[in-house]
């Protein structure tokens, strides 16, 4: 919030505050939903152990928070100083779907799947095991689909058509982190091999 509003240089903007409104009640549905069906979840997250991430895992991390941070940059600087693009409240409302169903895509996955930390490694000392189950069923990688849709509709919500460019760029620093972090259970993660057989796609039904 801070970014953008300093970026767009006022605050007088009610579709960016609505977007945050929306992002804020939705990470206390997520604490909520954690709580009761996964709450080994939240502290798992909460770690992140630099010096034992892989190298792609480090660059992703980097190019995660560049591309985040840029794209409320892009927004603010669009739709409150420089007024490049403007979209209509028809995006709006496609924004916000596509909000909910990213966010409920993400969420059903962490609640699936106790072993979705920050770090990507196969965790030996939890006992890590193959998920095939709810939206592991349909892809491999759900969570990553689900944060693409909700960080992608995001300058629909907000109202800038330029906000765009870093969240592509967002999208191609997930597929770079799906591609190693398949690998890696592919080849150190035991049952894994097997079920890349059963759910052949990444991220995108019939694509990839």
């Amino acid at each position: 919030m801070v970014v953008f509003f300093l970026s767009a240089g006022r605050i007088d903007l009610p579709r960016a505050w609505f977007f945050f409104a929306i992002y804020f009640v939705s990470f206390l549905f997520n604490t909520v939903i954690f709580l009761r069906f996964n709450p080994e979840i939240i502290r798992a997250r909460s770690e992140t152990n630099w010096g034992k991430m892989k190298w792609w895992d480090k660059v992703f991390a980097v190019l995660y928070f560049v591309f985040l941070f840029s794209m409320f940059i892009v927004c603010g600087l669009d739709v409150g100083r420089l007024h490049l693009s403007s979209i209509g409240i028809g995006f709006l409302v496609v924004g916000v779907i596509i909000f909910v169903v990213g966010w409920a895509f993400a969420v059903w996955a962490m609640v699936e799947n106790k072993f979705f930390e920050t770090t990507v490694r196969v965790q030996m000392e939890r006992e890590h095991r193959v998920v095939s189950t709810g939206p592991y069923a349909i892809i491999r990688h759900p969570g990553y689909a689900g944060m693409i849709l909700f960080y992608g509709c995001s300058p629909f919500i907000i109202g800038s058509l330029y906000g765009l460019i870093p969240v592509i760029l967002l999208a191609f620093a997930f597929v770079f982190r799906t591609y190693f972090e398949d690998r890696l259970l592919y080849e150190e993660l035991t049952g894994y091999k097997e079920y890349t057989k059963k759910v052949k796609y990444r991220l995108l039904p019939f694509v990839w």
